[in-house]
């Protein structure tokens, strides 16, 4: 039987869990319409917007590892309410200065701020949830007491979870919506709403992040150095033993990280873009935001149901949906009229979203799980890499901000062409993950291994594993699908905040890369691990 006192306490931290996810998915959500039409009101360039929102792509694949490090020697309630803090300071920098170079260092430090997070959160509502040992039965009627208390302990993880995903989509739809709301009386002013909030869930996580004693945690003798090289070296050498007799998997790489560019492009425009063809209404970009999200959830459900009746249907669901996107995209580019144009761009952004967790499953597939968490961090640090220089190459080539004669018929092409190369790669038989020794996994925020199995089970398939896009800048409305400019939750938008490029779920937040939080791969121990890193906590722009 499950004691009162324990029912109570996972009462306390569900509410904790759900309280501080949704505040976390609503701050970053602030900014996902605004961010990239304030620092373009601030005299930024398409070359600098771009730029900046590159930086933070990089800043967030760069800072994974020293930051996960960092975090296991603080423990996961500090490194939550580090995470808020920073962000709120990042968020709030953009209200208080009319400066270019505070707006950068605003970003920038909450893409910084972001990836003190990622997975931190699941992973203490995990432990505390699943950590109370049940007792014997002794009895024939305890028997089937206790049975009934195990039966609703393995189905305590589905209900957290799922709890967890409504509450993050309900901050998502309000944080966007009101960011545009707010955005209509002056552009700056979901900054400093959004920096009230991270302050107030920094405030909430360390009153609420309280419970039983965490994993040990190393004493500060052992320093932060030489963890931090033991870290690069394990994944260094992980990532050598696994990639060297697998090809298929390099590739799948490659190309999951050319598919994230691609669909970064189109994220940092889509703002400038739309503000001109609906006539500056903000809450028509935000609605664009919040409905794109919104759609995936069914559409992702009838995709994992087509997988699970066909093994084949991966394959068709990966290149059926690149190629959609790809046309759709096009049609986006060439159509005047406002309506369809927008009809075009949020079924380009929600075909991302569809594409990844068949591109997980693919890569997870391959890879044996005593390097999982090494070779996802790999994968998500190209996203990043990859698509931070093809920004910086894309800016340099549009002239104006709002022009997308050049970028997006590129985007449109190279979006097409990986999603193929990717559904012929996701199905593709060969040789396994070249087999290595055990090894301890990588540190990670969450402060779990996680390697292969999560704290809630299996790695999965899913929308937020390799190559989330990092949290802060997000730059195309859908979920995971763009870079945001600090540390967007949802791929697609893009804000200057911490992101949120999504939850490593296979709901609206992953389909635009953020800039500034977003998630490593593997290192979300609370939940069924997807292949890579989820997003991070804000957005620049993108709906």
């Amino acid at each position: 039987m499950i004691s009162r006192s324990s029912q109570d306490h996972v009462r306390r931290v569900r509410r904790g869990y759900l309280l501080v996810s949704g505040l976390d998915y609503f701050a970053d959500m602030l900014l996902t319409v605004t961010s990239v039409l304030l620092l373009q009101s601030l005299g930024m360039g398409s070359g600098a917007v771009f730029a900046l929102i590159a930086a933070v792509w990089i800043v967030e694949g760069v800072s994974e590892i020293p930051t996960g490090v960092l975090a296991d020697l603080l423990g996961r309630r500090v490194s939550v309410a580090i995470s808020f803090v920073l962000r709120a300071v990042g968020y709030s920098a953009l209200f208080f200065s009319g400066s270019v170079y505070v707006a950068a260092a605003g970003v920038l430090l909450a893409a910084l701020g972001g990836t003190f997070a990622s997975g931190a959160l699941e992973a203490w509502a995990v432990d505390e949830t699943r950590s109370e040992p049940e007792p014997e039965p002794e009895t024939e009627t305890e028997k089937g007491a206790g049975a009934g208390a195990g039966a609703e302990g393995a189905r305590g993880l589905d209900r957290l979870f799922a709890q967890g995903k409504i509450a993050e989509n309900a901050g998502l739809v309000l944080g966007t919506l009101t960011g545009a709301a707010l955005g209509t009386l002056d552009l700056a002013l979901p900054q400093i709403v959004a920096g009230v909030s991270c302050a107030l869930a920094a405030v909430l996580s360390l009153r609420l992040m309280t419970g039983r004693p965490g994993p040990e945690r190393p004493g500060p003798r052992d320093g932060f150095a030489p963890r931090l090289r033991e870290s690069f070296g394990e994944v260094m050498t992980g990532t050598r033993l696994t990639l060297r007799g697998d090809k298929v998997l390099i590739a799948l790489i490659i190309a999951t990280a050319l598919l994230w560019l691609f669909r970064g492009i189109p994220g940092v425009q889509w703002t400038v873009v739309y503000e001109g063809l609906v006539g500056g209404d903000l809450l028509v970009l935000g609605a664009m935001r919040s409905v794109g999200s919104l759609l995936e959830i069914p559409l992702l459900g009838w995709t994992m149901s087509l997988q699970r009746r066909r093994a084949a249907a991966r394959r068709s669901v990966i290149v059926t949906a690149s190629t959609v996107g790809a046309l759709a995209l096009v049609c986006a580019t060439a159509v005047r009229e406002p309506a369809v144009s927008i009809v075009c761009y949020v079924c380009f952004s929600t075909a991302f979203g569809l594409c990844m967790p068949g591109v997980r499953a693919a890569m997870n597939e391959r890879i044996d799980s005593g390097h999982r968490a090494t070779v996802l961090s790999v994968a998500s640090l190209f996203n990043s890499l990859f698509t931070g220089g093809g920004l910086i190459l894309t800016g340099l080539a549009v002239g104006e901000l709002g022009s997308t004669a050049v970028a997006w018929p590129l985007a449109a092409a190279g979006f097409g062409v990986a999603g193929l190369w990717v559904g012929s790669l996701a199905v593709r038989e060969g040789a396994g993950p070249a087999a290595g020794p055990p090894r301890s996994p990588t540190p990670t925020k969450a402060g779990l291994a996680a390697v292969g199995v999560t704290a809630a089970g299996p790695a999965t398939a899913g929308p937020t594993a390799a190559g989330s896009p990092p949290a802060g800048v997000t730059t195309a409305g859908s979920t995971t699908a763009g870079p945001t400019a600090a540390g967007s939750k949802a791929a697609g938008s893009t804000a200057v905040g911490s992101g949120t490029v999504g939850p490593a779920t296979a709901g609206p937040t992953t389909t635009e890369p953020t800039t500034a939080g977003s998630t490593t791969a593997g290192s979300r121990a609370a939940g069924p691990s997807t292949a890579g890193p989820t997003t991070g906590s804000q957005e620049v722009s993108a709906p």
